[in-house]
């Protein structure tokens, strides 16, 4: 993890940069930017509902929705970005969807009242198939007629950033190329900034930020937190690896062992059977000498008739 930068990636400075009230309209400009990329309807107002001031913001930590807001129609939006790579992280958006979809109404409130859940997961990881493109949108629909939704009621939008391609030329593609690039004041950055009031809006809370030595503290802080959670992962991961290779060789030199007492246990009872044998063979024999008959050979000492026949 690169500390020489602030990332505003990081889940405290994107709640530094679209939280608060006055981040409102910058909030709504990227959501809009989200849903026109998507072909679908763009939002006139938005509050959001929990907004944090900066005394709040530097005791605050931080929260697993970064940004939730709401349009006047009622339509809840939910705002989240993520840093690690999460293999599990399209269960846990759709937990958290339906967490902010059920939690609308009470036990005995008519179903009516639940109003739609649009959720924007800004992802710095690649959760989708390469084949897929860096802004993908789940709603539910029917398998063989996409064309007929189940409800409007349901949107995810997930936007991969690592997936962004160069030259791409699109309002969302220039926010999420400045969200990755917020920290050069150079190139491309001054390109978009001068054709993009809200950019440069999201650029002057961004260098706010770079200058707040608290909300610095924070975030060296949450960087030193992800780093010994990492740290440690990789430390449980290892000492499990090992754990799991010795207890692996243990049960392999005891089943191996196991194995090979069985082994040599019928081969001792093969070879008990087969000096059994013979030494009915060599009684077989003296019998044979002695004069006695094949048939009572056959009768004293158990063998079979083609044995008898061989040795008489």
């Amino acid at each position: 993890m690169d500390m020489s930068r602030i990332l505003a990636t990081s889940d405290v400075v994107f709640k530094y940069l679209f939280g608060a009230k006055s981040s409102t309209e910058l909030l709504r400009a990227f959501v809009n930017a989200v849903q026109r990329h998507a072909g679908m309807e763009e939002f006139s107002s938005l509050e959001i509902i929990n907004p944090i001031g900066e005394r709040e913001y530097y005791s605050a930590k931080p929260t697993i929705i970064d940004v939730k807001a709401k349009s006047p129609d009622g339509t809840v939006i939910n705002l989240e970005v993520q840093v690690r790579s999460q293999a599990e992280y399209g269960e846990r958006s759709l937990y958290y969807w339906a967490k902010s979809y059920s939690e609308q109404i009470l036990e005995s409130d008519n179903y009516k009242k639940l109003m739609p859940v649009v959720s924007v997961s800004v992802l710095n990881f690649n959760l989708f198939p390469d084949l897929l493109p860096y802004h993908t949108t789940f709603r539910l629909m029917e398998k063989d007629h996409p064309e007929v939704c189940l409800t409007d009621d349901c949107v995810m939008h997930y936007l991969e950033l690592r997936k962004l391609p160069e030259g791409e030329s699109s309002e969302l593609a220039d926010w999420l190329y400045a969200l990755r690039h917020l920290d050069e004041q150079e190139g491309p950055m001054i390109v978009l900034l001068k054709k993009n009031h809200n950019l440069q809006e999201l650029a002057s809370r961004y260098h706010r930020f770079e200058k707040d030595s608290e909300a610095r503290m924070i975030y060296e802080a949450r960087m030193k937190q992800m780093r010994d959670e990492s740290t440690w992962l990789e430390e449980a991961q290892e000492k499990g690896l090992t754990e799991g290779l010795k207890k692996g060789l243990q049960q392999g030199l005891e089943q191996g062992l196991q194995q090979g007492l069985e082994q040599a246990r019928a081969e001792l009872e093969r070879a008990q059977e087969r000096a059994k044998t013979e030494e009915r063979i060599g009684i077989a024999r003296k019998m044979r000498d002695a004069g006695v008959s094949p048939e009572q050979i056959l009768a004293i000492t158990g063998l079979s008739s083609v044995t008898v026949c061989g040795c008489c």
